[in-house]
């Protein structure tokens, strides 16, 4: 199984999106709420003219019931889940929700930037091997034609 690749037009995005992000984080300073930080993005992105979804419902399932609604902080571009936090520091559970948004998602990069130190700390998610032996589980099933959601099915 191939891993991502991150094409160099998501390079520069990402680059692109980490450099607003600091840009903020200097001028605003550290430790205010996320609520601030994410209002100074979408002002960023919208002069920059980068394509956001700010607050992007995501719908938290069990069993393919959904139980809840989550949302990530900005999908960029439809190719880039951004998701921000202002915590004293990083932790799994902010990676975890990172990944379950990569997972919603079915894309291939996030990052995640943290406005909560002195430094503005980030860190670009990718898919576990686990994530995209998944995807393309799923999509095999998916495309066989023995499967009753296939619209190709004969049935």
């Amino acid at each position: 199984m191939e891993l991502v690749k991150i094409t160099k037009d998501i390079e520069e995005l990402c680059y692109k999106v980490l450099g607003h992000c600091m840009q903020i984080h200097s001028e605003v300073g550290p430790g205010f709420p996320e609520e601030y930080y994410q209002k100074a993005l979408e002002i960023e992105f919208r002069d920059s003219n980068i394509d956001i979804i700010p607050q992007h419902p995501i719908p938290v399932l069990y069993k393919n019931i959904q139980i809840g609604i989550n949302f990530l902080d900005f999908l960029i571009e439809e190719k880039l889940v951004l998701e921000i936090k202002s915590v004293v520091g990083l932790n799994n559970v902010h990676l975890f929700q990172t990944l379950k948004y990569l997972d919603y998602t079915s894309l291939d990069v996030a990052l995640l930037v943290n406005f909560g130190k002195t430094s503005l700390e980030y860190k670009r998610v990718l898919p576990t091997k686990k994530m995209l032996e998944f995807r393309q589980r799923k999509t095999t099933y998916s495309n066989n034609p023995n499967n009753p959601n296939n619209p190709n099915n004969p049935k």
